[in-house]
């Protein structure tokens, strides 16, 4: 399993994002963008170092509370009461999605910097992004492609939560000087996620994360 970047389709260097079939978006041990792991998984790491990273980010998320409130799962259909449809649920979907908007974002420039990051994400995820994004700018790459998420809520406490989804990416990283793509190439595919976020200081934020590439259904 390989921890996500959060989404890198070169899979993070740190060997985040989920092995194989699972990234994790934790720090590239090599300090660089996670395309050693694979060029999604990458991306993911950046979003699997998001998924070890978000994904780990749950693992990212330092600072978070433990909490002895009663853990509420919900349906693999999403059909519960931490669904969009529950305040609590909502907020830590808008989260989720928070995490992956920043980190495309980031991602795009390369920069390690961008605020966004810190606004969405806590460590270890946190660090696992930005030794990615910070990697890849030392390499002259960024990334270009998009994410389509489908997140549902499986679980939720007073202080965490834990989602899961089956994103579609076509993300992918590019050298900044030329647009062309850094090998090896993974063609677009369903990346499985599995997310942790902490609620800190009334703001919920992406933990860890870890990304499974090309396991999920459509849909799923």
């Amino acid at each position: 399993m390989t921890e996500s970047r959060l989404v890198d389709r070169h899979t993070p260097r740190n060997g985040a994002v989920p092995p194989a079939g699972c990234r994790v978006q934790d720090a590239p041990a090599s300090g660089g963008p996670s395309r050693h792991q694979s060029q999604r998984g990458r991306l993911t790491t950046g979003v699997l170092t998001l998924v070890a990273g978000a994904l780990v980010l749950a693992a990212c998320g330092g600072g978070a509370t433990s909490s002895t409130a009663t853990t509420v799962r919900a349906k693999p259909t999403g059909s519960t009461s931490s669904s969009t449809t529950d305040p609590a649920g909502a907020a830590v979907l808008a989260a989720y999605r928070a995490g992956w908007k920043a980190f495309e974002q980031a991602l795009a420039t390369a920069n390690p910097a961008d605020p966004a990051l810190a606004a969405t994400m806590v460590e270890p995820q946190l660090q696992s992004v930005k030794a990615n994004l910070l990697a890849d700018q030392v390499h002259g790459m960024v990334g270009r492609g998009t994410t389509t998420l489908h997140p549902k809520v499986v679980s939720i406490s007073a202080t965490s939560a834990t989602v899961v989804d089956c994103a579609y990416s076509t993300a992918e990283l590019v050298y900044a000087k030329t647009g062309k793509p850094v090998p090896p190439i993974t063609p677009p595919e369903n990346d499985g996620v599995r997310s942790t976020l902490v609620l800190v200081n009334g703001t919920w934020k992406i933990y860890k994360q870890m990304v499974t590439d090309g396991t999920c259904a459509p849909g799923s």
